[in-house]
C-alpha cells in the first residue's frame, strides 16, 4: 500500500513539473516598426542565432536590416 501511495505521489510530482526542455522556436521580439532608432538602456537579450543584442529594440532592427527573423532565446546576455 505505501509502495502505490509512493508511486502516485512521484506521478502526481512529475505531471507538474511540465514541459522542462528548451523552447526551440523562441519567443518573439516586441518590435515596434513606426519607430526609428532605438534607445541606449541596456537590457539584453539572447538571440537564437548566438549574438546578445542590447535589448529588444536592437534585435528587431537587426532583424529589419538582414531580414532575417532572429526570435529572442532568452533575457539577459547568452
Amino acid at each position: 500500500m505505501k509502495v502505490a501511495i509512493i508511486f502516485l505521489g512521484a506521478l502526481v510530482l512529475l505531471s507538474l513539473a511540465g514541459n522542462t526542455t528548451a523552447d526551440l522556436k523562441g519567443k518573439k521580439a516586441n518590435c515596434i516598426y513606426g519607430v526609428i532608432g532605438c534607445p541606449r538602456n541596456y537590457d539584453p537579450v539572447c538571440g537564437m542565432d548566438g549574438i546578445t543584442y542590447p535589448n529588444e529594440c536592437s534585435l528587431c532592427s537587426e532583424n529589419r536590416e538582414r531580414q532575417v527573423p532572429v526570435r529572442i532565446r532568452k533575457y539577459g546576455p547568452c
